[in-house]
């Protein structure tokens, strides 16, 4: 069997690439629903004629508005779905009492409310008229969803089996859609902790932290300085990597799980248009260069490899993986942002793997050390995917060679 090529960015990505579940969530994903209370509605909706039983669902939603997340996931419905197909529906029907839609604007200024929007009209912020209204429409939404056929299916079943199916069936579907996001953002907060610990300044500073709250910074390409947005002019990064005066390294995070879709074709014909603004301005500039480095990972690349990640590894000079976050601090060593000694690489590389990462990536005043070797004892290590870097703040002055294959035994 022929060994990997890693000087090939197609079979780098490939031999590193992450399963799902691999990947890291940031925060906590709660799917978690009140089984005994969804029990509770099927049986008191069930056999009910059509016309009563959207009275009765209307009266229980406004009792409990929390009742329809957790009926419309028996339903199959999706968050998002319910949320679009509502926002919809409620600039379609008339407010009761103002010269607006039921949610508040106008057919043709139709807004996306989140579901919770639904949830507070339910719960009668906007008085009980709005609330009688809301709560027929969201009945109305789940009768058409199959509501009225399945009540006495699930109020038949026995809290045991209802249970099963919710954790087998609805649960996972459901996970997965709430996940997907979750993931991108755990991945680059992995990213920025290894960073941080280098010591680099990040921007954001607390990406580490909080990736899911941290405000992603908008970079004026004209200039490569992070700006307030402007539409047409301003550019979203993930991360943005500064030395003491300049911004070096813009980040960008690609993540997909699954199929990317067009979203995913257009995000990454983007990144490349990017790239193209960020080399152009390096070539008239004085001022120290600046990188794009794409954070890449995930299977469902493979759904349209070569309007994705083939366009993306062909375009993009830099990227990193989960497993190769030690190719961050072995770049930003390279330019001048930190300072790396030492770089161990897992065991699941050979040493023929070791030789070609090393001759890729490791500077030559870094050292590589052996799985059986000792390192000083004021380097610090960091963890970074598939290798653990070591950082001083005294540096070695003497160059160690970069591979020792005496030591990789």
């Amino acid at each position: 069997m022929s060994d990997v090529d890693f000087s090939d960015a197609e079979q780098e990505y490939w031999f590193h690439v992450s399963s799902q579940e691999a990947l890291p969530l940031a925060g906590v994903v709660a799917v978690d629903l009140d089984l005994d209370r969804a029990s509770t509605f099927f049986k008191s909706v069930a056999g009910a004629t059509p016309e009563e039983m959207r009275q009765s669902v209307a009266e229980l939603l406004v009792s409990n508005p929390s009742l329809f997340g957790d009926v419309r996931q028996f339903l199959g419905i999706s968050d998002k779905r319910a949320y679009l197909d509502l926002s919809y529906i409620a600039s379609r029907i008339a407010h009761p009492e103002a010269a607006t839609a039921l949610c508040g604007c106008q057919p043709w200024t139709l807004a996306r409310h989140p579901l919770m929007f639904f949830i507070k009209l339910l719960g009668g912020v906007k008085g009980p008229s709005v609330q009688r209204a809301v709560a027929l429409m969201m009945s109305d939404y789940l009768l058409k969803h199959g509501l009225e056929s399945s009540a006495p299916g699930f109020a038949a079943m026995s809290s045991a089996v209802l249970e099963m199916l919710y954790a087998r069936l609805i649960s996972p579907k459901e996970y997965q859609q709430r996940a997907a996001k979750r993931r991108g953002h755990g991945c680059e907060a992995a990213l920025a902790a290894v960073l941080a610990a280098g010591g680099l300044d990040i921007i954001p500073p607390d990406k580490a932290s909080n990736p899911m709250g941290a405000r992603d910074p908008n970079v004026d390409l004209a200039t490569m300085e992070v700006v307030d947005r402007t539409a047409g002019r301003t550019h979203s990064f993930d991360m943005v990597l500064r030395d003491r005066r300049y911004n070096r390294v813009l980040v960008q995070s690609l993540i997909h799980t699954s199929d990317p879709g067009q979203y995913g074709v257009n995000k990454s014909d983007e990144t490349v248009a990017i790239n193209q603004l960020i080399k152009a301005w390096n070539i008239t500039k004085q001022t120290p260069t600046v990188e794009l480095w794409a954070l890449l990972d995930g299977v469902g690349f493979s759904e349209n490899k070569p309007e994705t990640i083939n366009k993306l590894l062909t375009n993009i000079d830099y990227f990193i993986q989960l497993n190769t976050l030690f190719k961050a601090p072995l770049r930003a060593h390279k330019l001048g942002l930190m300072a790396v000694c030492g770089i161990s690489f897992s065991s699941i590389y050979s040493i023929n793997q070791i030789e070609q990462l090393a001759k890729l990536y490791v500077s030559n005043d870094i050292q590589v050390i052996g799985h059986t070797e000792s390192v000083w004892p004021e380097w610090s290590p960091i963890i970074a995917g598939n290798a653990t870097i070591y950082v001083s703040s005294e540096k070695k002055l003497d160059v160690q060679p970069k591979v020792q294959l005496s030591l990789m035994d």
